[in-house]
């Protein structure tokens, strides 16, 4: 990490707990020990009310992301311009991917056949839809990576500093998202749930709600998923956040 501290100017995130902005996040240490079987309250879970664009299938997993970062990036969007756009990145990651859909699509291969196997799904079974579509969503043209696996979030935190820190974003989005069926993972995985997103800024006209310092930062997810690793991040103690 390069920054010495990275200003948080919004936060949102869609959890089993609920669904919601701000600082409240950083003092719920408690989340990190839901057991897995919490992940059924977000089943139907639906982006709709928080995005603009019409969805004709979003797998849960950009579902969630996308909810999150419109969370996370609601102070902005009434004031957004092509000029802060362009310079706005987006860094996502995920340890398991949209599996959802590659199941249904893969299960619909078997029953039906190549040809009747649904379209529709196939393109938001990848990993990097997710947050390919929240730059969609919000017009984000800036620096965009997608990381997959358990050092995931470490690595997506980390592009998004060196991105703000050599100038080639004045604002990152970091997103992590997971919502896997549990038949397509191991059985020593038991991933959280959902997505959460940060808005990280250097502009001097916004407003921080806390600053990010890089202590603490996960080296990959202990087989419990990305929102699970930068939930830990943003609760651990050591200063990681300071509001």
């Amino acid at each position: 990490m390069t920054n010495k501290e990275m200003r948080v100017c919004g936060l949102g995130w869609v959890l089993p707990f609920g669904v919601g902005a701000g600082v409240e996040i950083l003092e719920r240490r408690d989340w990190i020990e839901a057991p897995a079987v919490d992940n059924e309250k977000l089943a139907g879970f639906s982006a709709k009310p928080y995005i603009s664009s019409v969805k004709g299938y979003l797998d849960p997993a950009g579902a969630c992301a996308l909810a999150a970062a419109s969370l996370a990036l609601d102070a902005w969007k009434p004031d957004r311009d092509a000029e802060v756009a362009e310079r706005f990145g987006v860094s996502s990651a995920t340890h398991l991917g949209s599996t959802q859909s590659g199941y249904a699509f893969y299960q619909q291969f078997l029953q039906k056949g190549a040809r009747f196997a649904s379209p529709l799904l196939f393109p938001h079974s990848y990993p990097n839809t997710a947050g390919n579509l929240a730059a969609i969503e919000f017009g984000l043209g800036g620096p965009h990576m997608v990381f997959y696996g358990a050092p995931a979030i470490a690595h997506a935190l980390a592009f998004a500093d060196m991105r703000l820190a050599d100038g080639t974003a004045d604002d990152m989005l970091v997103v992590a998202y997971e919502a896997a069926v549990p038949a397509t993972i191991p059985d020593h995985l038991t991933p959280l749930h959902g997505a959460i997103a940060i808005w990280l800024s250097t502009a001097p006209a916004v407003i921080a709600l806390a600053g990010l310092r890089p202590a603490s930062l996960p080296v990959e997810d202990n087989g419990k998923g990305s929102v699970h690793a930068l939930l830990d991040t943003l609760t651990a103690p050591g200063n990681t956040i300071v509001k």
